[in-house]
C-alpha cells in the first residue's frame, strides 16, 4: 500500500475513487485505495501547519524536524498562520467527508482546492509501508474499539498523535460520531520530544476544556508514545482517558481502552 502523489494529484485521485464507489459500491479494489489515500488530506496540511506556525520553508518533499526551525527562522506572517489552521481543520472534515462517501466530496474538494496556497498543491505525500499501523488501522479492530469505547465513556473529542494514527483515528471517529483533532507527536521518524502543541491548537481545543477527551496512538509498544502525548494533552481537558487499537504484551502502559493485544 505504499504510494507516492503530489498533494493536487490526490485530491483528484480521491475524487475518481469516490465516482468508482458511487457507481459501484462493491469496487473493492477502489474502497481500498480510497482508505489508504485518504490520509494524506490530513498529513500534507499538517505539515504546511508546522511550516507555517514553526517558520520553515513551505518545502514540497520535506517534513522537517523542528531543531531546524532554529537554522531557518522564516517569518511567515499572521495570516498564512491562520490560513494554515482553517485549512488544516478543514482537511479533517474533508477527510471524514471522503469516509463517508459524501456526495457533495467533489465540489467541497473543488472548493478547498481553490484556498489552497499555489506551493501546497505540489507537496508530495510518501506513503511507506508501516505494518502496525495497517494492523492497527483494520476497521475490524476500530469497530471493537468503538465499542468498548461507549460501554464505560462518553468522551466528546477524540485527540490522536499525527502521524502514524491519522488513518484509524479518521474511522474511530466517524464510528463514535465525535469531533476530532490531531496533533503532531512523531517520537521515532520526526524525532519530535514531545506533543508540538501550538497556541492554534490550545485555543481551537478549548473548546472542549470542560469536558472529556479520547487520548488515541494507533499502537502502543513500550507505550512511551501515548504516555507522554496523554501527560501533555490531558492538561486541557476536565478529564479523559487513553485508547489504541493494539497494544504489545510486553508494554508497560495499559491504556484505558485498546482492541487486541499482540506479541510480535
Amino acid at each position: 500500500m505504499a504510494f507516492e502523489s503530489p498533494y493536487g494529484e490526490l485530491l483528484r485521485e480521491i475524487g475518481g475513487l469516490l465516482s468508482r464507489l458511487a457507481a459501484d459500491g462493491g469496487d473493492r479494489d477502489a474502497a481500498v485505495r480510497l482508505y489508504v489515500r485518504v490520509p494524506a488530506l490530513v498529513n500534507v496540511i499538517l505539515n504546511y501547519k508546522i511550516c507555517a506556525e514553526h517558520g520553515l520553508p513551505l518545502h514540497p518533499t520535506v517534513y522537517y524536524e523542528l531543531a531546524e526551525a532554529r537554522r531557518y527562522r522564516v517569518d511567515h506572517p499572521i495570516a498564512e498562520i491562520e490560513r494554515a489552521n482553517r485549512l488544516y481543520r478543514e482537511s479533517i472534515e474533508l477527510a471524514r467527508a471522503a469516509y463517508r462517501l459524501d456526495p457533495a466530496w467533489m465540489s467541497r474538494a473543488e472548493d478547498f482546492r481553490a484556498r489552497l496556497p499555489s506551493e501546497v498543491p505540489s507537496f508530495v505525500y510518501t506513503g511507506g509501508l508501516d505494518r502496525y499501523t495497517w494492523r492497527a488501522s483494520e476497521p475490524e479492530k476500530l469497530g471493537m474499539l468503538a465499542a468498548s469505547v461507549r460501554k464505560s465513556f462518553e468522551p466528546e473529542i477524540i485527540v490522536a498523535a499525527a502521524h502514524g494514527s491519522i488513518m484509524p483515528a479518521l474511522l474511530l471517529a466517524e464510528y463514535l460520531g465525535l469531533p476530532l483533532y490531531f496533533v503532531r507527536f512523531s517520537m521515532f521518524k520526526r524525532k519530535d520530544e514531545t506533543p508540538i502543541v501550538s497556541l492554534a491548537d490550545e485555543v481551537w481545543l478549548s473548546t472542549w476544556s470542560g469536558g472529556r477527551a479520547l487520548i488515541y496512538d494507533e499502537d502502543v509498544a513500550k507505550g512511551t508514545t501515548l504516555e507522554l502525548f496523554s501527560h501533555r494533552l490531558a492538561r486541557l481537558f476536565a478529564e479523559s482517558r487513553t485508547a489504541c487499537s493494539i497494544r504489545h504484551a510486553g508494554s508497560l502502559m495499559r491504556p484505558d481502552f485498546f482492541a487486541r493485544v499482540w506479541w510480535d
